[in-house]
């Protein structure tokens, strides 16, 4: 049960202790409980308590798991997706963004919640969303997918031998090889890998070469929301180099709805925090084709109700799934599959 004027991470629920809650759902499963939970905790705070909740929850991580709490807090300020976490510097900016994403943004997860065509999506946003309050190792670990590859879930993703797949962050060509795993050499039309890093670029034409495929176009070149130029700082094998307006390396950037002329059947994002902006030039696309999508939505605390929305916005009839792919420590490699 939740202690209501406790902000030591006791943020705790017993799905027998709930089921008589007059604020649930009509016959709550346990899922649908454990969110309402969450959603009236939330609800009855502000969001200066929310923030020193996260906060306390950190520090008890630290009292309790140093080396599991010293890896989660390395990772999150070498990488700085989702803010950056120093307390002796007094920079708690990590915990400040969870705290809004859940408080000033619990209208778009309630609705992202209800619009979620499964239970094991749900599952998987609630304890994310918990994770972002208490985090609890646990919430993440019970979540992982090890059953199907990343962006091929076979129960949402099928395919056949008139596919267009559009790989937008095609890194060193990782995607295509699982496409081809997954569904064989002859299962697609036409595939189009966009990606904006040449030493990258190098790896995907190796991987063409070694495993015989035809049909592939390599699109040196970003995704975007308009046709234009923009810059990267270097040119070296990475999968987090990020487009800026300026620096060492120009790159065209384009809108899909401009570059590819035939019916695309299959987009898949995985581009450092841009896919709203390459979502946005798919627009069209999307309207005329409805291509199966599977987009990454870990990349900021905004993009797993921001992106959903989006789609919704250009075609009312797609459903919604999350599957979680990344560690068992802390949540990254989470996707938003939309059919």
């Amino acid at each position: 049960m939740i202690h209501k004027d406790d902000l030591k991470g006791e943020l705790t629920m017993s799905a027998t202790d709930k089921t008589t809650n007059e604020k649930s759902v009509a016959d709550p499963r346990q899922t649908d409980t454990e969110f309402e939970v969450l959603k009236e905790f939330i609800k009855e705070r502000d969001l200066t308590q929310i923030t020193e909740a996260v906060k306390q929850n950190l520090r008890h991580q630290k009292a309790t798991n140093l080396s599991l709490y010293t890896s989660c807090i390395n990772y999150y300020n070498e990488y700085k997706l989702w803010g950056s976490y120093f307390p002796d510097q007094g920079d708690y900016t990590m915990a400040a963004n969870r705290a809004d994403a859940l408080f000033t943004h619990l209208d778009d997860y309630e609705w992202l919640y209800y619009s979620l065509a499964d239970y094991r999506s749900k599952r998987i946003l609630v304890n994310l969303l918990y994770y972002w309050f208490s985090s609890d190792c646990a919430k993440i670990d019970q979540i992982r997918d090890k059953t199907f590859d990343q962006y091929f879930d076979h129960d949402l993703i099928s395919c056949d031998h008139n596919e267009v797949f559009v790989d937008i962050g095609g890194f060193i060509g990782d995607s295509i090889i699982n496409y081809v795993r997954n569904y064989g050499k002859k299962c697609y039309k036409k595939i189009y890998t966009y990606e904006i890093i040449p030493a990258n670029i190098e790896y995907i034409k190796e991987n063409i070469r070694r495993l015989e495929l035809e049909n592939i176009e390599i699109c040196e070149k970003g995704a975007a929301s308009e046709n234009g130029t923009m810059f990267i700082s270097a040119n070296e094998l990475s999968s987090i180099i990020h487009l800026a307006d300026e620096g060492s390396y120009a790159v065209p950037i384009v809108k899909i709805d401009d570059d590819i002329k035939e019916r695309v059947t299959f987009i898949k994002m995985d581009i450092e925090g841009a896919e709203a902006d390459a979502l946005a030039g798919c627009a069209e696309t999307i309207r005329k084709h409805h291509p199966k999508l599977a987009l990454s939505i870990y990349h900021n605390h905004k993009d797993p109700w921001k992106l959903a929305k989006m789609i919704y916005e250009y075609d009312q009839t797609y459903r919604f799934y999350i599957r979680y792919y990344g560690s068992a420590i802390l949540p990254t490699e989470y996707l938003l599959y939309a059919i």
